[in-house]
């Protein structure tokens, strides 16, 4: 029902769909060959001529004479037209919610995705690294590449290798420049190559604004931000329609579950550190929660900081205010009238199920709304407004604040904020469907004996992340992370993380019958101490895991471990190393396995469990065995397997129920417990370094050594 991350064919072949052999992208010398084509772009990208051999491609192609390679015409000449009329510079800073830059970022996505093959797509996006502005360059490539069919497999550089200074505080980008200015004096040389590794921390350790930053280690994690970046990047708020196909996905509906899932998972983490609920705000008050990002874009120019108490409703905002208070007024009044009122007057049904889709399409406003015009897109003002950006009076000279950008969005307290006040409307929407009957929830051929969950346990780890884009490269030449730059600068940061888990599965069914079964984890108290209420609690609860099974008459005994889990996926492989591994490859040395394609669209696993406390902070786990309900086009037939997520494909959930279900109703407890529902109470125990190296477990988890400095203010901040 949730997305399913087509992970590799190993972790599929754990799951629920194994992928047949002949659909799976084969590491032949050609793909390998696109392989690194694709990361040498990536290379630098502020750099403008660092790349020889692309460069001397770049020259010799004109857009003007290949128009017959692409299959839209008329939008490469718009892109085209668009740039001959000036787009934005280099060196300045690239948003996608500025007007101007998105109508010059979506042309160059045309350019891209219509490109009719491999050779013409490869000589677009090198002729662009060297002619449009680099942050416009980066967003158009990703989001092409993830829409392309034909682009399956291809691996993209992580957001934060290619952009690190919207993932790393300016001490570090700081460092890192000083290192390669100061030629690495002091730095021994390891396999001829300087490595350097920078230990770094989070915002809330170098400036202290509010109680907020207690879960920085969890808002700033460059995982979650890159999660967040790549779900906009499936389904950008500017692409719609029949042309791209994203209606088949539910789009509207999933993008109102994410987000509910992103505030119920921000919420355990706030209970594991004493926060409580999200706190709401007022446009016409001072919003408490101030933010200071501590970073800066690569032209020097500081992110934008909001003080605390910070004053939205003022004389230059009032006009603003007031139309995003209208628009929420008219997306409410939507809701409790039960239609959406269409430019021509006509109506239609918001009192249905799968109406939420029209109203998650309406929220995000995208081109799939059926009324974008007068409902609007209610965040996109929001956001600005509320990450104390800058106003602007030059369409090249914009500072957006963190808001702004959606790998750095969720960095923000005021990210879960806003969205709390967004998904409300889903859930009073939800609130006028009537509860599921008994009939709805229960699974009559089969009962959940007994489930049983391994002991929980959370720590902090240290994590290497690729930062050599941060630094500029001081002469010009073949830049390959191969043969040619001989070093590569790591910032070490502590993240959370869990040791793995199982959990057994004891269910007795009467007859053969295919079933699905939905793990979800919330809390077991509030903020106070009390006992949640079973339909209080049902916003809190946060899918770990969906899977089908083939119940087999009788007893049915199974176990599942946390490393199958279809909903997340593993850390990125860096740059360096699958840089190394695709030349490898190519040169014959070792072979470039089946599985080495990551997913981009999986929550991280490594933040499937909230930290908890030391001695143990209880929380509580729900399954339900529901009867399979086939999606309207099923996973196993009429579908091009990738290993792109299958974005637009119509064939990415499991089943055809109701994201979240069954919490996305309001609960009659009269027939709500079914024999194929288990609420199972359990402890999510938080451990040092000390102690987990204590109990003899190293040889699982490694533990890297940093600076003790580093190491010990973390320690004391968040153990």
């Amino acid at each position: 029902m949730f997305l399913c991350p087509l992970v590799s064919l190993a972790a599929l072949a754990a799951g629920y769909v194994v992928v047949p052999e002949d659909k799976i992208t084969k590491a032949d010398k050609d793909f390998l060959v696109k392989q690194k084509q694709l990361l040498d772009v990536f290379q630098h990208v502020h750099q403008h001529e660092v790349h020889t051999e692309l460069w001397e491609v770049s020259k010799k192609y004109d857009i003007e004479q290949n128009y017959e390679h692409y299959k839209n015409v008329e939008a490469v000449k718009e892109f085209v037209t668009l740039y001959k009329h000036g787009l934005l510079p280099f060196d300045e800073i690239f948003s996608v919610l500025d007007d101007h830059h998105r109508e010059q970022a979506v042309a160059l996505f045309h350019l891209f995705y219509y490109a009719k093959d491999w050779e013409t797509f490869y000589k677009s996006i090198v002729w662009a690294r060297f002619h449009v502005n680099e942050g416009m360059f980066v967003y158009a490539i990703t989001v092409a590449v993830l829409h392309r069919k034909d682009m399956a497999g291809l691996e993209l550089p992580a957001p934060y290798e290619i952009y690190p200074y919207y993932f790393f505080n300016t001490e570090v980008i700081q460092k890192a420049a000083q290192y390669k200015m100061q030629g690495f004096a002091g730095v021994e040389k390891i396999n001829d190559w300087y490595t350097v590794v920078i230990p770094t921390n989070y915002t809330g350790w170098y400036v202290h604004t509010n109680v907020e930053q207690k879960v920085s280690y969890f808002t700033e994690d460059i995982g979650l931000n890159t999660y967040y970046y790549y779900f906009h990047a499936d389904y950008p708020f500017w692409m719609g329609g029949k042309e791209y196909g994203l209606y088949k996905d539910r789009r509207g509906e999933f993008y109102l579950y994410q987000h509910q899932q992103f505030l119920a998972r921000y919420y355990l983490e706030r209970l594991s550190n004493d926060l409580g609920t999200i706190p709401e705000f007022s446009w016409y008050k001072p919003i408490p929660t101030g933010y200071y990002p501590n970073m800066h874009y690569y032209n020097g120019v500081s992110f934008p900081s909001r003080d605390n108490y910070y004053e939205v409703y003022t004389p230059d905002h009032y006009q603003d205010i007031e139309e995003v208070i209208e628009y929420e007024h008219r997306i409410r009044e939507a809701i409790d009238l039960g239609y959406i009122v269409l430019p021509d007057g006509r109506h239609v049904d918001l009192t249905k199920p799968e109406s939420v889709e029209y109203l998650g399409n309406l929220i995000q406003a995208n081109p799939d709304s059926v009324n974008a015009r007068f409902y609007k897109y209610v965040g996109w003002f929001a956001r600005i407004l509320l990450g104390s950006s800058v106003e602007h009076f030059e369409n090249h000279k914009v500072l957006p604040g963190v808001l702004e950008h959606f790998e750095t969005s969720v960095r923000d307290p005021m990210f879960y904020q806003l969205y709390k006040r967004l998904i409300q409307w889903y859930w009073e929407f939800k609130d006028h469907l009537p509860s599921y009957t008994k009939e709805e929830l229960d699974f009559g051929e089969l009962k959940v004996d007994e489930i049983k969950v391994t002991k929980l346990v959370t720590f902090f780890e240290q994590y290497d992340a690729d930062i050599t884009n941060a630094v500029d490269l001081t002469k010009f030449g073949r830049l390959s992370h191969y043969k040619g730059a001989d070093f590569v600068i790591l910032a070490r940061q502590w993240r959370l993380n869990h040791r793995p888990f199982s959990v057994q599965y004891s269910i007795h069914a009467n007859n053969n019958v295919k079933g699905v079964v939905r793990m979800y984890l919330g809390p077991k108290y509030d903020q106070y101490g009390h006992v949640y209420g079973v339909n209080e609690n049902r916003e809190n609860f946060v899918l770990l895991d969906v899977f089908e099974y083939d119940f087999l008459e009788g007893h049915n005994a199974f176990t599942r471990e946390s490393t199958e889990f279809s909903m997340t996926v593993k850390d990125r492989t860096n740059y360096y190393e699958l840089y190394q591994w695709v030349m490898d490859a190519y040169n014959g040395e070792r072979e470039f396995p089946l599985d080495m394609t990551e997913a981009h669209c999986g929550f991280p696993a490594r933040l499937m469990l909230p930290k908890g406390k030391q001695s143990g902070m209880p929380f509580q786990f729900y399954f339900i065995v529901s009867p399979y309900h086939a999606p309207s086009i099923p996973l196993h037939q009429g579908y091009d397997y990738t290993l792109n997520c299958g974005v637009g494909s119509g064939a990415r959930y499991i089943d055809s129920l109701p994201f979240g279900y069954p919490f996305d109703r309001p609960i009659d407890e009269k027939v709500w417990f079914t024999p194929n529902m288990y609420y199972l109470d359990t402890k999510i125990f938080h451990k040092k370094e000390e102690e987990i190296n204590a109990e003899n477990n190293a040889a699982n988890f490694v533990h890297h050594s940093a600076a003790e400095g580093t190491k010990e203010r973390f320690r004391d901040r968040f153990n």
